[in-house]
């Protein structure tokens, strides 16, 4: 009874290890892959980490060694992992904390704008709405200063709420009724302070994620996708480092055995993440085959996903972030494929949230669409009913300020 007891516990601990090794090596894109499993390989002396040859054949040929690794030594931290690694006390002390945290970071889109749903993370994370929205509100004091808020509002009062510089308690408060009322800027010109708090507001950020958007910093995509006749999905092995499990020893001392054991676990963990990513992928394609060859998204969530291969829906938001493939139309983050149902149609929101960015981007500075506007556009062009409130969720999604902030903003770029 007591050795079934030993054995049970020693079952549970190995997959406890297995989960703590298992989600962060799912999560981690390519580029943090290989620094996550070197610290690992740090506690055990029987795992080495290398790259792989094709890692090295990539620059060796072609006459183009110089350019490709001198962008290699230039690593530029990406917004995601900036702010992972200040997910941590004393900002978030408690791993419940910490975990809420980690959600909400899921849905933080790539200006730096949280565009996610409160109630469905205090759902995933078993715990009250006001607690994740109380998580939400310690992201003002992350870098980049902004990050985390719902607009640009919010942004611009985390921004002001984070300066490094010190300002008086007048303009402090006269800065935060400016940023509450955007809308109408206009007003408090004649302020004996509005110069001053003009030169304040235009050093905020916007959005806030803005030094991360660099186009020009290269994506490293997980898997290659071609679709013509057949579906080719192919791994990126040239980015996917090689364990190497050291035995020299062969010894039957049993903590010596305990850490080959750990090394050969990571080795099957790491093929399981290839698999698992490759499973989604070849999902995401079978879905989305219209994309692929030249059409729109179709309506597709993760649990579509979670439920066909058997895992959480949380899981496949960690199996997806930071995650892109690259194919003939571009490289593509996998969250790009997933989209809602718009009216019952098979028309995806992600459609109408490109017509609504493609409208904003083309309208008249001088009198900028309202929401009303948007939307008897979009029920004309699409045959549809909507209400304005949709209109409203998704523009504020997008991180498009009302069309009276809009207008407001356009005055102060000409300033």
């Amino acid at each position: 009874m007591a050795q079934t007891l030993n054995t049970s516990v020693a079952q549970k601990q190995n997959l406890n290890l297995s989960l703590k090794l298992w989600l962060p090596m799912l999560q981690y894109s390519l580029q943090d892959l290989e620094k996550h499993l070197k610290n690992v390989s740090y506690e055990n002396p029987f795992l080495e980490i290398k790259r792989p040859k094709e890692f090295y054949s990539n620059f060796t040929s072609n006459g183009v060694s110089g350019e490709f690794v001198e962008s290699l030594a230039i690593y530029n931290i990406s917004l995601n992992d900036k702010i992972s690694e200040q997910i941590c006390a004393p900002i978030f002390p408690t791993p419940n904390s910490q975990k809420v945290a980690m959600e909400i970071l899921c849905d933080i889109n790539e200006q730096g704008y949280f565009e996610g749903d409160i109630e469905q993370i205090a759902i995933t994370c078993s715990v009250y709405k006001e607690y994740v929205e109380s998580i939400r509100q310690r992201f003002s004091q992350l870098e980049p200063s902004g990050v985390g808020a719902l607009d640009i509002n919010e942004s611009f009062l985390f921004q002001l709420d984070s300066l490094d510089m010190k300002i008086d308690d007048e303009l402090y408060a006269f800065i935060k009724k400016i940023i509450k009322d955007m809308a109408h800027l206009d007003k408090y010109a004649a302020h004996h302070r509005f110069e001053d708090a003009k030169d304040i507001i235009k050093y905020f950020n916007n959005p806030p994620a803005i030094n991360y958007l660099n186009t020009n910093i290269e994506v490293i995509p997980d898997f290659f996708v071609e679709v013509g006749e057949d579906i080719n999905i192919k791994i990126n092995h040239a980015y996917y480092p090689d364990i190497v499990v050291k035995d020299p020893f062969n010894s039957k001392n049993e903590n010596i055995k305990e850490k080959i054991k750990e090394a050969k676990d990571l080795v099957n963990l790491l093929n399981l993440r290839k698999s698992t990513l490759y499973k989604i992928i070849l999902i995401i394609v079978e879905k989305q085959i219209s994309f692929f060859v030249g059409g729109e998204l179709k309506p597709f969530s993760m649990q579509e996903i979670a439920s066909e291969l058997g895992f959480a829906e949380s899981t496949i938001s960690r199996a997806v972030a930071n995650k892109y493939i690259e194919c003939s139309l571009g490289v593509y983050p996998l969250k790009f494929f997933f989209t809602n149902a718009v009216d019952n149609k098979d028309l995806s929101s992600s459609h109408i949230k490109s017509y609504i960015k493609s409208l904003v981007e083309y309208e008249n500075k001088e009198e900028p669409l309202t929401d009303q506007h948007i939307l008897d556009s979009i029920e004309e062009k699409f045959n549809l009913t909507m209400v304005r409130r949709t209109i409203t969720k998704y523009r504020k999604m997008l991180s498009i300020p009302s069309s009276k902030e809009r207008k407001k903003l356009y005055k102060v770029e000409n300033l």
